[in-house]
């Protein structure tokens, strides 16, 4: 992720890197942000304010109320990126290959009759299937 917004006359641009933020001259590391707000962007006012929160205290970092629209973006994908940091490594999609250990055979082949009631699995695929699952 890589973002750029650009500042404009005394405001400077802020940086969404791809594990840290850049603003004010400083580096802020994703790791360490608690959270991103936009906490004032006033209708008439030349900029707004984007409230950093990082080791329980607010920064504000002004940005140019034309560019709310692309830090809206920014912060979209910021929020992404920390809910795929934060989903466990179990919730990883497993391999279509790879049969789950816990999987009781009788739910796989509950399952499995499903599909060819649906017409998505050949009856001889079922068959196949089913005697692999009942160790036939």
């Amino acid at each position: 992720m890589y973002h750029e917004i650009e500042g404009q006359l005394s405001i400077e641009a802020i940086i969404f890197d791809d594990d840290e933020l850049i603003a004010r001259g400083q580096h802020f590391p994703y790791s360490e942000i608690e959270s991103l707000t936009i906490t004032s962007a006033q209708p008439f006012s030349p900029y707004g304010i984007l409230t950093l929160r990082t080791h329980g205290r607010d920064i504000p970092i002004p940005f140019a109320r034309s560019r709310k629209g692309k830090l809206e973006l920014a912060l979209r994908d910021f929020e992404k990126l920390r809910k795929a940091e934060a989903e466990p490594v179990s919730a990883a999609p497993r391999s279509q290959t790879a049969a789950p250990a816990a999987m009781d055979p009788y739910e796989e082949l509950k399952k499995l009759k499903e599909l060819l009631d649906l017409d998505i699995v050949t009856k001889e695929e079922f068959e196949a299937k089913k005697k692999q699952l009942l160790d036939l």
